[in-house]
C-alpha cells in the first residue's frame, strides 16, 4: 500500500482496488496494471462476497478474487447477478472467505450475451444519474450551511 499514490499522476495512472467499500474499493493508484475490464470480490474478511465489475486497466489487493472473459461475459450485468447471491456462499467459521473453488461453484441464470450489456449500460446509467445526483446534493447542503451561516450578520 505504500506504493500507491491518493491521486491518479502521469506515473500512478491505473486503479488499485481493495477489499474496503468506501470509495467503491479504490485504495489509490499505482504504476502497473494486472488486469482490464474484469470482475472482482472480496475474499476474506467483513466484506467477503462483495462482487463488483471494474472498466479498464486496474491492480487489486490480494483480498480480491478477479473473474476474467475472453467472450465478453465479465460485465456489469453478470457482476450484478453474481453479487446478488455471493453472500448466500460466504463461510462465516472464523474469519468470513468466499475463496475461489467456492466462487467458481456459483451458478447464476444469465441472459444473452446482448441483452446482458444492455442492462449493464442500463445499470451504468442507474449509477452516473445516482453520482450526479449525490453531488447535487452536496452542492446544496454546503450551500444552506453557507446561507445559515450568513443569515445573522
Amino acid at each position: 500500500m505504500n506504493l500507491l499514490s491518493n491521486e491518479r499522476n502521469k506515473e500512478k495512472s491505473f486503479p488499485v482496488y481493495s477489499s474496503q467499500t468506501k470509495n467503491k474499493g479504490l485504495a489509490g493508484y499505482h504504476s502497473d496494471f494486472l488486469f482490464e475490464n474484469a470482475i472482482t470480490w472480496t475474499t476474506d474478511g467483513a466484506n467477503a462476497g462483495d462482487v463488483n465489475y471494474r472498466s479498464g486497466k486496474f491492480y487489486c489487493t490480494n483480498v480480491c478474487g478477479v473473474l476474467l472473459s475472453k467472450d465478453g461475459y465479465a460485465n456489469v450485468c453478470i457482476s450484478e447477478l453474481i453479487n446478488s447471491v455471493s453472500k448466500k456462499y460466504v463461510s462465516y467459521v472464523g474469519n468470513p472467505k468466499l475463496m475461489n473453488g467456492i466462487m467458481a461453484k456459483i451458478k447464476i441464470p444469465f441472459p444473452s450475451l446482448e441483452e446482458q450489456h444492455k442492462i449493464a449500460d442500463f445499470l451504468l446509467s442507474i449509477d452516473a444519474k445516482i453520482e450526479i445526483e449525490t453531488s447535487i446534493l452536496q452542492q446544496l447542503e454546503k450551500q444552506k450551511t453557507y446561507f445559515l451561516a450568513n443569515l445573522f450578520i
